[in-house]
């Protein structure tokens, strides 16, 4: 199937600077560089939405950090948009429960994680979800297409993000060559602090207070770059610093333990087991001490992350029904 005759598009979107939100203005602005108009419907502390038969009023936030934080990406604020069905409306999952109040429209549920939505809700509410043949999916990672299926969905379409070029502008020529273990302590916080706290000779980076610029100049400098959280889906992190040049590990807990979100050789991938025994301790150790070879074994990593944009254009034209072009 094929979204061939929908006419615009709707997104709504938290008043967040995070993930999410951003990639949802970067599938925004592609829809509207193919023709779509398409805007964005924001909502959090102070906004409302209001469905009147037919139409939903939109009021958004007071304050709403994305219009400055992503006004790269022309984001069009939505104040109203029609039910109907040629207009497709696009939810963040945790809106996922709400489709149904915009069923006279096109409904698409984006899965932009998993983790941290629906799967805390009653069995029956979930089973009664995953049943409704007019709700849409679309998967930012091959997690939440695997967490789809199992629940009972049989198609999904892909739709991920990319990483902002402020990352991919300049590719690396060389491994990095500050001898650090750059991590977020966001996430996984407890893990690292007993990796560090048992490998002291290893220097860790957190990933914590920076702007932007901050994190590009720091992942440019990290030779290792370690996530030891659960990722719920195509995390940005790791993909921002293998950009920068930095040799990157995940643990295989949510996204990190599929090879089509993040395809690295297994050496690359660790569980608690291994951070117990040493085994990642040691494998870092490796990295610090081959580093060029190391750093081969990612450079189709590398090339997927520089590759995003133009699939996600791509996977956009798929969905629209529309020839990508030769």
């Amino acid at each position: 199937m094929s979204f061939s005759y929908v006419k615009r598009a709707t997104f709504l979107c938290p008043n967040l600077t995070t993930g999410g939100p951003e990639a949802i203005h970067q599938v925004a602005q592609l829809l509207n560089e193919q023709g779509l108009p398409t805007d964005i419907a924001y909502y959090g502390p102070g906004a409302t939405l209001n469905v009147d038969g037919g139409e939903v009023l939109v009021a958004p936030p007071p304050e709403n950090p994305c219009l400055t934080e992503y006004e790269k990406y022309d984001p069009v604020v939505c104040r109203r948009f029609l039910l109907r069905r040629h207009h497709l409306v696009v939810l963040p999952e945790p809106l996922a429960l709400q489709a149904p109040t915009f069923a006279r429209a096109t409904v698409a549920v984006w899965w932009l994680s998993v983790d941290n939505t629906i799967v805390g809700v009653d069995e029956r509410a979930r089973r009664a979800f995953f049943a409704l043949k007019d709700v849409h999916h679309f998967t930012q990672s091959e997690y939440a297409a695997d967490f789809l299926r199992r629940n009972g969905v049989r198609a999904s379409y892909p739709l991920g993000d990319f990483i902002d070029p402020l990352f991919t502008a300049t590719p690396p020529q060389r491994p990095n060559a500050r001898p650090v273990v750059a991590h977020n302590p966001a996430k996984g916080a407890e893990l690292a602090e007993s990796f560090f706290g048992a490998h002291p000779a290893l220097r860790p980076l957190p990933l914590r207070g920076m702007t932007k610029d901050g994190v590009v100049a720091a992942l440019r400098g990290a030779l290792t770059y370690v996530d030891f959280g659960h990722l719920p889906g195509k995390d940005r992190l790791p993909r921002e610093a293998a950009a920068s040049g930095a040799v990157v590990f995940v643990r295989k807990a949510g996204a990190g333990g599929f090879a089509e979100d993040f395809p690295i050789p297994d050496f690359f991938r660790f569980d608690e087991e291994d951070v117990a025994t040493g085994v990642l301790a040691d494998r870092i150790a490796a990295v610090h001490g081959d580093p060029d070879r190391h750093w081969g074994l990612q450079e189709e990593f590398r090339a997927a992350i520089r590759r995003e944009r133009a699939e996600l254009y791509g996977q956009l034209q798929d969905i629209r029904g529309r020839s990508r072009a030769a």
